[in-house]
């Protein structure tokens, strides 16, 4: 964070002092100067993820990669509030949440971004999370930034059926549809985990 700060602030000293004084307007760093700032932190796939600011159903903002995948293992899919109503994806994902119980938001953290962030604000998110009983974050953000974000995952399209599941302190990712069967998105889940939380299958499939 402080090579970002320091990036910040030389990139802000660095304008013409006489488009200053013309202007008399208080000078901020462009848009392609924050993107091209430094990471604070770097990990197993970081360059794959753009360094973009996102904003959840509660309006809380975040760097993408730096405080949402970072370090972390994570469960990322995409749908938007009308794609919803055509393939719905959010109320299967509710049974993994319900698989994974009070391991999310600790040591999985599960994201829905939207495909529509030009018609997916905050609240419309948060309506959409609230009548599935989704407990985790849904994610949109300025339309050129989401869509670096869905370019990185090869999301094209407003409805897309892939859930990616990554750990991001191993740098292994893998993919599931969102459609499937929860069990199997979940045992994803623990054969990308670490630790006690490692299994290479959840249950005995002949008996599934």
């Amino acid at each position: 964070m402080k090579n970002r700060r320091a990036f910040l602030a030389s990139a802000a000293l660095a304008m013409p002092t006489a488009a200053m004084a013309a202007t008399g307007a208080k000078v901020l760093a462009s848009p392609a100067a924050i993107k091209d700032c430094p990471r604070a932190v770097g990990g197993k796939t970081a360059q794959r993820f753009p360094q973009v600011i996102v904003q959840d159903q509660h309006k809380k903002k975040a760097w993408f990669y730096e405080e949402l995948i970072h370090n972390k293992l994570v469960l990322v899919n995409f749908t938007s509030v009308q794609g919803e109503q055509h393939y719905p994806i959010v109320n299967n994902l509710v049974k993994v949440q319900a698989m994974l119980a009070e391991r999310l938001g600790k040591d999985v953290h599960m994201y829905t971004i939207t495909t529509a962030p030009h018609q997916d604000s905050p609240e419309k998110l948060k309506a959409l999370a609230d009548a599935q009983g989704a407990q985790w974050k849904f994610l949109t953000g300025q339309p050129e930034d989401v869509r670096e974000i869905l370019r990185a995952f090869g999301v094209h399209g407003a409805i897309h059926g892939l859930s990616w599941i990554g750990n991001e302190k191993t740098g292994r990712w893998l993919s599931k549809a969102s459609r499937q069967h929860p069990l199997y998105i979940a045992e994803a889940v623990a054969r990308l985990s670490t630790g006690e939380h490692y299994k290479p299958f959840l249950v005995d499939m002949h008996s599934v």
